[in-house]
């Protein structure tokens, strides 16, 4: 028996061909690993434990968002199950409470139960007469950023607001029905498509109305709703209501007033554009020395995935968009993939100089073993 016990330096000598196997064995595990099941990613992802409450108050200052929804809110919000912490900031219209949770919490089930608690807070707020829109919950999560931005424009037959429409709907839409490991799509850009009804107030004056009738008569007809039900005999028929303004012909045609024969239209008092609501935002490409409006498109990918796979998928969708919708077309403003093939490339680099260097040194250590 050995007293000095086991030598692995002594059984790695005598046994050459079982360490060359497994020498082996872990080069072929480690190629199968990063090739195939490895997801690259510009980092490692770690699930971000902070959520945000948002609510919106058009015509509210930073103070009275600050007084009448942020502050009550982070009073109710202390009874959340194991929030950490908590923050809000508050502007003009618009107020955002972020919770903290410690690291390795189930984010899932605290955002079910902060949204619960959201329902019964939204009842207590007290009313402003503001336009309250309704608060919703959002994950807060720095590290997933996007990995594609695209910058969509068009010739002559598209206008912007015609892109931003385009986006909104069927580029969103398909690039995330494109790929399952497309978390969200988002585009960007201030363009978005409105009928503004320009009031003329000589003739609103001379035919005896307000612009609070002219409103009035707007909110009066662009509906769709249920009607009720039309019944015949056995037979019995679904009655809706769609008024809603589709074009600037439309809006036009909108009754005002209607005295006995006389019938006011909206076109009578003013006029209908149609156009895009105010810039409060934009996006310009810069490419080859000059600067072009467009329309951005970001995509965020899942966790889990690779980003080069989803880019490459999602770039497939858009060549059949380009050909699908003739004027439009993309251009790629960030590529994550270019990044991240950059750091795989690095770290394959390394690790095969490691993988040469053990296998040296344990072939230096058989040679030595083997020498008389």
């Amino acid at each position: 028996m050995n007293k000095d016990g086991f030598n692995i330096s002594r059984w790695s000598i005598d046994h050459p061909h079982i360490l060359a196997a497994f020498y082996l064995a872990m080069l072929i595990l480690a190629v199968v690993s990063i090739g195939y099941t490895l997801p690259r990613r510009f980092m490692p992802y770690v699930e971000s434990p902070m959520l945000g409450v948002v609510s919106m108050m058009p015509g509210l200052s930073a103070e009275e968002m600050e007084t009448y929804i942020s502050k009550p809110i982070e009073e109710r919000m202390v009874n959340v199950p194991g929030v950490r912490y908590i923050r809000s900031t508050s502007q003009d219209g618009f107020s955002i409470v972020s919770l903290e949770f410690p690291y390795g919490s189930d984010m899932k089930a605290s955002l079910a139960s902060v949204q619960s608690l959201l329902n019964v807070i939204q009842a207590d707020l007290p009313v402003t007469g503001a336009n309250l829109k309704p608060s919703w919950v959002l994950p807060i999560d720095p590290l997933n950023l996007p990995i594609l931005s695209l910058s969509l424009s068009g010739d002559s037959r598209w206008s912007l607001a015609e892109l931003r429409q385009l986006a909104d709907n069927e580029v969103v839409n398909r690039l995330k029905s494109s790929n399952p490991n497309v978390l969200a799509v988002g585009a960007f850009g201030g363009y978005r498509r409105q009928l503004q009804v320009i009031a003329d107030r000589q003739k609103l004056s001379a035919q005896g109305l307000s612009i609070l009738q002219l409103r009035d008569s707007l909110d009066r007809h662009n509906v769709a709703r249920p009607a009720g039900t039309l019944t015949d005999r056995n037979s019995e028929a679904i009655v809706r209501l769609n008024h809603l303004a589709d074009s600037p012909r439309s809006v036009e045609n909108y009754v005002v007033k209607a005295d006995g024969d006389r019938v006011v239209y909206v076109k009578d008092v003013a006029r209908v554009v149609d156009t895009f609501s105010e810039r409060r935002s934009a996006y310009h490409h810069y490419e080859a020395g000059k600067v072009n409006k467009a329309i951005e498109v970001n995509v965020l990918q899942n966790p889990s995935a690779s980003s080069p796979q989803v880019i490459a998928g999602i770039r497939r969708e858009l060549q059949r968009l380009e050909r699908d919708f003739p004027g439009i077309h993309f251009q790629v403003s960030y590529d994550n993939s270019r990044f991240v093939g950059i750091l795989m490339s690095n770290m394959l680099e390394e690790l095969l100089i490691g993988v040469l260097l053990t296998g040296l040194v344990v072939l230096l250590f058989w040679a030595i073993g083997e020498a008389p």
